[in-house]
């Protein structure tokens, strides 16, 4: 049926529609202010304990007031219509800028990514998880900013007793293995379903494809994905490893948190914008290759995305995008099926295209009008407070009586620690821990020197102090390699923070940046004349983290060298009865581990072995 009014809203043209509904532009006839209101599905209203999670979940998302995403504005029902309004976002969603063959640049997906972590960052800490990240989801502002869209709706709708054809909700291209396998979800849904879109923002596809839905739940549960770059070329390696990262299938692979993965992707953007030295050659004009990147975001890459295959060598598919909305894209509930139409109810030859399992018992939605905004229900929280303030008075005088009783046991409880004490707490948490991280003792190991600078066992101590002065600042130093702009720090400060954003993905990298500082700035000799001691103390780190990485390079090497060799005695096998295969792993090896110090005779071996082979023209004949 055709929807003229939702509360106060004048209702507009259709701009989305989904499995949950569709969404209107709108207008609200007293203000004015053009929104976007989404109405639900009368459907879901008829399912038993829906409307009490309905306004469970607009409580929680009341809490969610960021700029990366679209803000709710009010919520409530019209005649049997659960509809809730959101600010109106002047621009096209990611999924239509792919649509429409724009692909995006290492950069710009960075930029991207980034600004989606600091809105998850902002939803996780509130507790909500969106569980439903996709282009479709993600708007672009007219000053190129990106907002989410859809935050708790795939929560809600997930935890009715509706179900859906394959009994799962989401977008199946874009969703974790987590939750196509039925398991619990956690934040780290979010990263997976990131990973995806930071793939087909660089290719201009999802990382699997699939005719069925069933089909496509099990490449998200078992398959793993070819590497962007294949569909990319340029991308580079360290990104395109941090996207295969994202798309583990366990969960624990992924990154601690949002907030973490943010970080590293702001420092992996200033490493990778280092300029390289070859120069792109100018066209036949004289003006350099222009790429795709859109001027509205902040693009500052120095790669061609032009580079990338067309679509026609990617046998891209157009796909028709007429019911994928600017807020909600066709999900696995029906793809876009369900209309604003009256309740079915059981006796209907007509069946809903969402339908309650056996049994469950549904309610006939009273036809009531109710709105709310959510800044009229923050003005009457504040009005109410004064009047809710009084019965915490006596509350709060016996909580204080507890609170002095608990202060005084408390002080008798740390009274200042005897020097003994002190040296003895510190001297059991070395042995036991080693001294690689002393941040828990710091203040034991500050507190003894400061109060007791006799005491003959200073002398112990000493070490640790000077070992927790260079803890101190490494962790500066991490901290500053995840801020922009430090361009008043120290050269070798800066290329120590460019190590340890590579210190991850590309150990080998990481280490010859640190011993290139090295060599460069020597700690002794007539070289380090004028050098201040907080850069010899930066210098003191630079050796201590070139260790530690040269030691993970020996272990990468010690676990994956006898692998490598395998393959190497499997091709030389294959030279007599198929030298193009044999060819053909000699190439792979080379190209995946060319590059890697410590499997260096290795591949001498293996170019050797291939230059002995037949041409491979001959060979074909």
């Amino acid at each position: 049926m055709q929807i003229e009014q939702l509360g106060p809203y004048r209702i507009g043209r259709k701009i989305g529609k989904g499995g949950m509904g569709s969404v209107y532009e709108a207008v609200d006839e007293k203000s004015g202010q053009r929104v976007a209101v989404k109405a639900l599905a009368p459907q879901l209203a008829m399912a038993e304990g829906f409307r009490e999670r309905f306004e469970a979940e607009i409580e929680s998302l009341k809490k969610l007031q960021h700029e990366g995403i679209v803000r709710l504005l009010g919520y409530g029902e019209h005649e049997g219509i659960l509809f809730y309004s959101m600010e109106l976002v002047d621009g096209p969603s990611l999924e239509q800028e792919i649509n429409a063959g724009r692909r995006f640049d290492w950069n710009e997906t960075l930029g991207i990514a980034v600004q989606i972590c600091r809105a998850l960052k902002h939803a996780h800490d509130h507790g909500v998880v969106h569980r439903d990240i996709k282009p479709a989801n993600l708007l672009l502002t007219p000053d190129g900013k990106v907002k989410i869209a859809d935050f708790g709706i795939a929560r809600l709708f997930g935890s009715t007793q509706l179900t859906t054809a394959g009994g799962v909700l989401g977008t199946a291209d874009y969703m974790s293995p987590e939750q196509a396998d039925g398991r619990p979800i956690t934040e780290k849904c979010d990263q997976y379903s990131l990973g995806c879109v930071m793939f087909a923002l660089l290719a201009g596809r999802p990382p699997f494809r699939a005719k069925t839905m069933p089909e496509m739940l099990q490449l998200q549960r078992f398959a793993e994905p070819e590497p962007v770059r294949r569909f990319a070329p340029q991308t580079p390696e360290d990104l395109d490893r941090l996207i295969r990262q994202l798309l583990s299938k366990e969960p624990s692979e992924r990154f601690p948190n949002v907030q973490v993965l943010g970080r590293h992707m702001e420092a992996m953007q200033r490493a990778l914008s280092r300029p390289p030295k070859p120069q792109a050659p100018p066209t036949a004009s004289g003006k350099p290759n222009q790429t795709l990147s859109d001027t509205r975001l902040d693009a500052t890459a120095v790669f061609n995305a032009d580079a990338t295959l067309a679509p026609e060598d990617m046998l891209l598919v157009p796909r028709d995008t007429t019911d994928s909305g600017v807020y909600n894209a066709p999900t696995l509930a029906d793809d876009g099926q369900l209309e604003l139409e009256p309740p079915v109810h059981s006796g209907s030859p007509q069946s809903p295209s969402i339908s309650a399992p056996a049994g469950p018992k549904t309610v006939t939605p009273p036809k009531t009008s109710r709105f709310t905004t959510v800044d009229e229900e923050a003005e009457r929280l504040r009005r109410e407070e004064p009047s809710q303030l009084w019965p915490l008075v006596g509350q709060a005088a016996g909580i204080l009586g507890a609170l002095a009783a608990l202060i005084m046991l408390g002080w008798w409880m740390t009274r200042p620690a005897t020097a003994d004490a002190l040296y003895e707490s510190i001297e059991t948490y070395v042995d036991d821990n080693g001294d690689d991280d002393l941040k828990p003792v710091e203040k034991r190991i500050d507190e003894f020197l400061t109060r007791f600078p006799d005491d003959p066992r200073i002398a112990d101590l000493q070490p640790y102090a000077d070992e927790l002065e260079l803890q101190r600042m490494e962790r500066k130093l991490r901290f500053q390699s995840r801020r922009s702009g430090q361009g008043d720090a120290h050269p070798i400060a800066e290329l120590f923070s460019e190590a340890n954003a590579l210190r991850e993905t590309n150990p080998e990298r990481a280490a010859a940046i640190l011993q290139d500082t090295l060599t460069l700035y020597p700690a002794s000799g007539p070289a380090a004349a004028g050098l201040s001691e907080e850069m010899r103390q930066y210098l003191t780190l630079a050796e201590r983290e070139l260790a530690k990485l040269r030691n993970t390079i020996a272990r990468q090497a010690k676990e994956q060298m006898p692998m490598l060799r395998d393959r190497l005695m499997a091709a030389e096998r294959l030279e007599a009865k198929d030298p193009v295969q044999a060819r053909a792993m000699y190439e792979a090896l080379i190209d995946l581990y060319g590059d890697q110090a410590w499997a260096s005779e290795l591949i001498d071996e293996a170019r050797q072995r291939m230059a002995a082979l037949p041409a491979a023209n001959a060979a074909s004949n």
